[in-house]
């Protein structure tokens, strides 16, 4: 069942990730593009609830709400990182649980410099992505910095949970996808579309390697 719901979410974020552009047309709100959009996150979380991990289900859950919310119409664009700033939270709740630990973590040199390239990204894409004299300069800012901790704290997972790791950087590169077609958007058409494609795939790639990875983290001690 994991592997036929993973293989319908793939075909769901493919399909969006190609067509999703030509259903935004006209005035908001975009039902259908909402629902497109959420789909292929509600089917992850559908994964996770067979799984019964309830903190991974409700991270990817408040990730499809947070897609449903950007795709519903712009206004809504600060609720929808409000929904997505909620369910890193779950996540990293899930993650600390089952680590070994931020200190034990700390001496592991390639977590360590993992870690600090992370947070210098971190301050270097909000730093050239988003203008300071722009009013979501502050709330992204905080957003991002959730976002980092997020990816951060899967650094503390066993090393046979890699996965997970991967998928939190997928997760925050997408999130410079996000930044780069809102603020400096390309006139070129074609290469606008392969852009938004890229940073939606790899978003869709963060969240389905984070629900695989973590399947039975909530039963870790």
């Amino acid at each position: 069942m994991t592997k036929i719901l993973g293989a319908l979410s793939a075909i769901l974020a493919i399909a969006y990730g190609a067509f999703g552009s030509s259903l935004y047309e006209g005035a908001p709100p975009y039902v259908v593009g909402t629902i497109f959009k959420a789909s292929s996150i509600i089917v992850l979380a559908l994964i996770a609830l067979l799984a019964r991990s309830r903190l991974l289900a409700a991270g990817l859950l408040f990730g499809a709400l947070g897609d449903a919310l950007l795709a519903w119409s712009p206004d809504a664009f600060l609720y929808g990182a409000l929904a997505f700033l909620i369910g890193h939270l779950f996540y990293i709740t899930l993650f600390l649980r089952a680590g070994i630990g931020v200190g034990a973590a700390l001496k592991q040199p390639p977590r360590l410099l993992g870690a600090l390239a992370l947070i210098v990204a971190a301050f270097v894409m909000t730093w050239m992505l988003v203008p300071r004299d722009n009013a979501m300069f502050a709330p992204l800012s905080v957003y991002t910095g959730v976002l980092t901790l997020m990816a951060l704290c899967s650094f503390t997972l066993p090393a046979a949970r890699w996965l997970v790791m991967a998928g939190a950087v997928l997760f925050f590169i997408s999130d410079g996808f996000v930044a780069w077609n809102m603020f400096h958007p390309d006139p070129d058409p074609t290469l606008a579309y392969w852009r938004s494609f890229a940073g939606w795939m790899a978003y869709w790639g963060g969240q389905a390697a984070i629900c695989v990875g973590a399947l039975g983290l909530h039963k870790a001690k």
